[in-house]
């Protein structure tokens, strides 16, 4: 087996220039192609991980409606601290690590039984109005 080519009328044997530049171009494509693809397959991991995150703040927020004593109807905003010092389980909740990305909207609004709220919980990047999130739930109205 021989690895090349023969060249007419001689004994020699290997590759043109014309036939390695072109290997090389060829590979040179495929790489940066195979970049692009890493680059965006890294773009939609931290998506999915903002997502997830996202989500998890969300049922935490849920939770909190359940046991909220002051719940009222009305639209209601705040963020996520990284400090426990800041947290007030009101406007401002512990979210660790994720903290500086994450804002949240609580919209709590009336249904067709008298006991129940609607509790909408929206969780956004910091800065943006696109949520990452959305939870619904009923919550028993808090007495009066």
């Amino acid at each position: 087996m021989t690895l090349g080519r023969t060249a007419r009328g001689g004994g020699q044997r290997g590759f043109t220039l014309l036939e390695v530049l072109i290997a090389v171009t060829i590979l040179g494509v495929a790489i940066v192609s195979l970049l692009g693809l890493q680059a965006r397959n890294i773009r939609l991991v931290s998506e999915a991980e903002d997502i997830s995150v996202a989500g998890s703040l969300a049922s935490e927020l849920i939770a909190a409606a359940h046991v909220d004593p002051l719940l009222a109807e009305g639209v209601s905003s705040g963020r996520f601290s990284d400090d426990p010092a800041e947290v007030d389980d009101q406007s401002v909740f512990y979210a660790g690590s994720a903290a500086r990305r994450m804002a949240w909207t609580r919209e709590v609004l009336p249904t067709a039984l008298p006991d129940l709220l609607q509790v909408r919980i929206k969780v956004h990047a910091a800065g943006a109005d696109d949520e990452l999130a959305e939870l619904w739930t009923a919550v028993r109205r808090p007495a009066s």
